[in-house]
């Protein structure tokens, strides 16, 4: 109590006029609470006691540990008042501390490139949206023929001999009817929709024309145009009685044509027609599909058990190698081969008390499945002799089939028998995709399907998608 008796009677300098005063005069005109606040923190500061040798062995250990880590680049600063580093000293560790500010956008940059270059060399897989149906025909006795638009702005279709023309909302525009006795088939438009290619019969005879195709006859529906163009087509290909000619598609230039010729009872084969050489037979096939750079092709080709087998080859016919079992290629511009595989399906009618199936139907139907080949299939030709033939992911799935009428009366003539043995009902192969055709982008994918004794024209838009664990659809 008497140490703070004398500290409050103590009289105060004035920090105006330096003089000392009595602890009672008053400041108040002056701001002298905030003179008397300054004095009071620089008295108390003055009581406390400083240890300079202390104060001298901490300057002597920092400057050590300066000199030790390189960082003391000028001579040693003195420390400040207060006991602690002046700020050139405290300077170094600020910068030592931040330092390696720069690493954090390294490591972004690097996560970047990382991710791009996972995303460029992953394996990746197509995935089909749902199917839209675009249009519907009645069945006929040959597939659906059809072709694409470049923008996917239009389709031409085959029906009796004559060319649908079909908006891209599928309504029909209009019809281009051949000359009596006369009939198209196989249309096939080049990449930039300026070249069609058809299939004409006549008299027995089958030709190869080829039209200059006017410009928006697919979107405005110019029938006119389109017939005149047809009545001055150039015949670039012809074959004799006998003979047929099938399966038309441009090479991505449009300056060579591939196409199917064969004759009744004999295996067919490949050819390429460019200009007015003479064609070059690539050897037994049918169903040619370009590659996205024109240099190789995929053709269908006789199995040996009975299956169709799709074959990589040159577009001179040279080494040829064996791809999967399929049927009716299509190769995108993203290089994804499509392909049509016949499975057989199994459907349960009815069970056993004890839970087993009694009466199944078998019935052979067809889904698409994919291959990942490139731009020109090098893929394949880097796999190894010892690895198996790759089977594809599957993209649409055989549709689902219903019970009919032929497993009806099977069901009525078991039940009437008394039948309670299993029994296996085997239909009649079918095929339910009759033929698939990538846009030209190669971002949707034009199949054909039977339903019932109709067959549907479908669209399905495609998504490129890495392959994760697990996420594969074999």
């Amino acid at each position: 109590m008497r140490k703070n008796d004398d500290f409050h009677t103590t009289p105060l300098k004035s920090c105006e006029t330096g003089k000392v005063e009595p602890l009672g005069t008053d400041h108040t005109d002056k701001g002298g609470s905030l003179c008397e606040l300054l004095v009071h923190m620089r008295r108390v500061r003055e009581a406390v006691p400083v240890n300079e040798r202390l104060k001298e062995e901490l300057r002597t250990r920092l400057c050590s540990l300066q000199a030790e880590s390189g960082l003391n680049q000028g001579p040693t600063e003195p420390l400040d008042g207060d006991g602690g580093l002046s700020a050139p000293e405290r300077a170094p560790g600020f910068m030592k501390r931040f330092a390696y500010w720069w690493l954090f956008p390294v490591v972004l940059l690097a996560a970047a490139a990382s991710w791009f270059c996972w995303n460029l060399m992953a394996p990746k897989f197509l995935e089909a949206g749902p199917a839209r149906e675009i249009s519907l025909f009645w069945l006929e006795e040959n597939p659906l023929s059809f072709a694409c638009g470049p923008q996917m702005n239009g389709f031409l279709v085959v029906r009796d001999g004559a060319l649908q023309l079909l908006n891209k909302h599928g309504n029909r525009t209009g019809i281009v009817k051949p000359p009596p006795g006369q009939s198209y088939d196989f249309p096939a438009l080049s990449c930039n929709g300026n070249k069609l290619a058809l299939v004409r019969r006549s008299a027995g005879e089958e030709q190869i024309i080829t039209v200059i195709m006017p410009g928006g006859a697919l979107e405005e529906g110019s029938v006119q145009h389109l017939e005149a163009a047809l009545a001055g087509a150039e015949v670039i290909y012809q074959v004799g009685p006998g003979e047929n000619l099938s399966d038309l598609t441009w090479s991505p230039d449009g300056q060579t044509l591939a196409f199917t010729r064969g004759k009744s009872g004999e295996q067919s084969e490949v050819y390429l027609l460019s200009g007015s050489e003479e064609p070059v037979s690539l050897g037994l096939g049918q169903h040619s599909a370009w590659s996205p750079d024109g240099s190789r092709l995929v053709v269908e080709r006789p199995g040996e058990a009975g299956e169709a087998e799709l074959w990589l080859t040159g577009s001179s016919g040279s080494d040829a190698v064996l791809l999967t079992q399929g049927e009716r290629p299509a190769w995108g511009a993203q290089g994804y081969l499509a392909l049509i595989r016949v499975i057989t399906t199994e459907r349960i009618l009815s069970y056993n008390p004890d839970g087993t199936p009694l009466f199944t139907v078998q019935q052979r139907q067809g889904e698409i499945r994919t291959l990942n080949l490139g731009k020109n299939g090098d893929i394949i030709f880097q796999r190894k002799d010892a690895e198996p033939l790759p089977q594809g992911d599957r993209l649409l799935p055989a549709p689902e089939a219903r019970p009919g009428e032929e497993e009806l009366q099977w069901l009525r003539r078991l039940e009437f028998e008394g039948v309670r043995e299993p029994r296996t009902l085997l239909l009649n192969p079918l095929s339910s995709y009759e033929k698939i055709l990538f846009s030209p982008d190669g971002k949707a994918l034009l199949a054909a399907r039977r339903e019932g004794g109709a067959v549907a024209l479908l669209q399905a838009g495609l998504q490129e998608r890495i392959t994760w664990r697990g996420d594969r659809k074999w």
